[in-house]
């Protein structure tokens, strides 16, 4: 049963006599990045629960993270369900990604905790065949992530049987509600947001071990609609943006500061800047003026356009403690980002940011500043991203690299509907994961390339006495690294490598095979 703008009066039951479980699910991926991952819109149901007078609201997150924000991980099989095993099938086998004669392997996890410790965390609470919960409230987020969403519903269901009603919510039903009530044993998948707890603080009382960091969320909606972002059909089509008072949100923090000990803050909202004279700077403002110990975040990334309005912003974001600023660039081309439906933004706006940062005390190079270059799109040039790359580089120094992932309902994902369809990919959600390049069979560029795009963006970020290398510095370094470029003496270099080739015979091995540590996860 698929529910829009879900009203806790649909259920059946007193609040007073029922029980409820709160599942933020595991992850299965290549690579996962465990930092700001805090299920804000979980956290939130509970407080919804918790207000109506549930008699017991309980949580167990499987992306819980150690005092490091670190989550464990351990090797799982591509394309196999965990509804029943805890360990995957012998020989361990790996995603395998081909293009021409080319191949890249991929080790495949299981992010979080496991299956065994959950079932051993039911046992512990009393939630058994005979003692079930009356509800189990489940949030999902990527849609490329609705495997393990499955294998928990599966789990459950053969658990608790038809006593237990399984709600399915977040971001993945929302955007692939279809999908969502045909792959998973979920009893009612919710398609957009449950309206009585949009407002509520975050519950962070259901951990046992309270996080040392919380999630924001200041505001909801975006007056734009780009096409590759699905911001839309999370706000039910509305371009309106809806705001939190200023002095709700601080008081917000710091009750988590004064009950938790929390001083860092993440903002996350579709539109952070929209209105930031009357809401961000308000809040700010306040903080400042009480002088609370906070550190800021914003991990979404801060639009460039709004960003260099004023230089007041990010003078007040800096006496507010904003820790790191993130800047989207998925262009350096303007007429690139209007196919993108991108229209507000220009590449000026970037590098007037920029420097407004630096002016405003943020160190450039240094980390402090960093920029996400988005890469993998359909249709994008090699030598288009290669010039993003450098340029990115040149004017703050820190590149992120963002995997481009088409996402469901989104104008981009519905123009290439008959490609994903013809690779079954419209069912099979996982293959969308931009760490597969879903959209490499169409772009000019090989495994290779790809894997050499992510690698220069590495090289360019490496960081010596706290800084990276410039390209177009003005050091006699620079200088003859980019003489070196088109004097002829890329020739010599061939003529010697040429000579080492005919020498000594090259191993015969897989193309992209030595790449894999840059796409694996630390310690795997």
């Amino acid at each position: 049963m698929i529910w829009t703008g879900f009203p806790l009066s649909h259920l059946r039951g007193d609040p007073r006599r029922k029980t409820a479980i709160l599942l933020n699910p595991p992850v299965y991926d290549t690579q996962y990045w465990a930092e700001w991952s805090q299920p804000y819109g979980l956290l939130r149901i509970g407080a919804l629960l918790r207000k109506r007078g549930y008699k017991r609201v309980e949580l167990f997150d499987f992306m819980e993270a150690d005092e490091r924000r670190k989550v464990r991980s351990h090797r799982i099989n591509p394309d196999e369900s965990y509804d029943e095993r805890h360990k995957p099938s012998m020989p361990l086998r790996r995603v395998v990604i081909e293009k021409g004669s080319e191949r890249l392997e991929l080790n495949k996890y299981h992010f979080g905790k496991s299956w065994r410790e959950f079932e051993e965390w039911l046992d512990a609470h009393g939630f058994t065949a005979a003692h079930p919960p009356d509800e189990v409230w489940i949030s999902a987020v990527m849609t490329y992530w609705w495997e393990s969403v499955r294998d928990l519903t599966v789990r459950l269901k053969r658990r608790f049987g038809t006593k237990t009603t399984i709600l399915l919510g977040g971001i993945y039903p929302t955007l692939a509600p279809q999908h969502a009530a045909s792959m998973t044993q979920a009893d009612i998948v919710v398609a957009g947001d449950v309206p009585e707890a949009n407002q509520l603080w975050t519950d962070l009382s259901l951990y046992e071990k309270p996080p040392t960091y919380a999630i924001i969320t200041p505001s909801r909606g975006c007056p734009f609609n780009c096409s590759y972002c699905a911001q839309r059909t999370l706000n039910s089509s509305s371009p309106r943006v809806l705001f939190r008072g200023p002095t709700d949100v601080v008081a917000e923090m710091r009750e988590k500061y004064e009950r938790y000990g929390i001083r860092d803050f993440a903002f996350y909202a579709d539109f952070l800047l929209w209105n930031w004279e009357n809401n961000l700077a308000k809040v700010l403002e306040r903080v400042v003026a009480d002088q609370l110990p906070f550190r800021f975040y914003a991990p979404e990334g801060l639009d460039t356009r709004f960003l260099s309005q004023d230089p007041r912003l990010l003078e007040l974001m800096k006496a507010a403690h904003f820790e790191k600023i993130y800047l989207p660039v998925e262009s350096i081309d303007d007429s690139y980002l209007r196919g993108l439906n991108r229209r507000h933004v220009r590449l000026q706006h970037f590098v007037k940011a920029a420097k407004m940062c630096e002016d405003a005390g943020f160190r450039l190079r240094n980390l402090e500043v960093n920029a996400f270059v988005l890469y993998g799109l359909p249709g994008e040039k090699i030598d288009h991203v290669v010039r993003t790359i450098i340029f990115v580089s040149e004017v703050v120094g820190s590149i992120i690299p963002m995997l481009f992932a088409p996402v469901p309902s989104t104008v981009l994902y519905n123009q290439h509907l008959p490609y994903f369809r013809e690779h079954g990919w419209d069912r099979d959600l996982h293959m969308l994961n931009g760490k597969l390049y879903p959209f490499l069979e169409m772009n000019e560029g090989s495994l290779s390339d790809y894997v050499d795009l992510q690698r220069l963006m590495y090289m360019l970020n490496t960081h010596y006495r706290s800084r990276s290398f410039r390209l177009y510095g003005d050091t006699l370094v620079s200088r003859a690294f980019r003489t070196s470029l088109s004097d002829g003496f890329e020739e010599f270099v061939k003529a010697q490598t040429a000579r080492l080739a005919q020498r000594r015979p090259v191993p015969a091995k897989d193309a992209a095979t030595g790449p894999n540590a840059a796409t694996e996860p630390p310690g795997a």
